[in-house]
């Protein structure tokens, strides 16, 4: 009966992400991206350049066990001065009151053929408004580094759309879907 007992919790720990460290975001080798329609016709491509976060890693079962990460919107880069400063006015994310957006995770679902893939669910803040969003997720590897830490490195892909989190009004001249493209390299602590 002990036995059961223990190799129970055992299995549990596991399951669990007991062996799962906290990892410190590389943000020269980060980076948080998305592409928009124009018109209809093409793309517009732009980025925030800055931005934290948390990590929590098992290299072991390859399981993500958390994400979780803040965005400064006012750093947003679309290489136009001019539509960086509409983007944070009050017409889209309207800075001054909404500085931040935030996701947290809340579900890791590991690809039964692939443990190196899955789907991260989790919330999404932008501009007060709360919304469940998923990404495709898939690591790009894990190596060691010379003082003996695991580095990891993550991509995230997937769709939002802007207008529900009040960004902008439907438009001919910018789509309503965003695909958000997030590289991660993060260092275990």
């Amino acid at each position: 009966m002990k036995k059961i007992i223990t190799s129970t919790v055992a299995a549990l720990f596991l399951a669990t992400g007991v062996n799962a460290a906290e990892y410190v975001l590389d943000k020269a080798h980060s980076s948080i991206g998305f592409e928009i329609k124009h018109m209809q016709i093409s793309k517009v491509r732009g980025n925030f350049t800055n931005f934290d976060g948390a990590v929590s890693f098992d290299p072991k079962t390859k399981k993500l066990t958390n994400l979780n990460g803040e965005i400064v919107i006012s750093s947003i880069n679309t290489n136009n001065n001019k539509r960086d400063d509409h983007l944070r006015s009050v017409d889209y994310f309207d800075v001054e009151k909404f500085p931040t957006m935030k996701f947290e995770m809340t579900e890791f679902i590991q690809d039964k053929d692939d443990d190196e893939e899955g789907i991260v669910k989790g919330n999404l803040t932008i501009k007060g408004v709360t919304k469940v969003v998923e990404f495709e997720y898939e690591l790009g590897g894990t190596t060691k580094t010379d003082d003996g830490k695991t580095l990891i490195g993550l991509s995230l892909e997937g769709d939002i759309l802007r207008t529900d989190f009040n960004i902008g009004e439907e438009s001919v001249a910018m789509g309503n879907k965003v695909k958000m493209i997030i590289e991660l390299e993060a260092k275990e602590k």
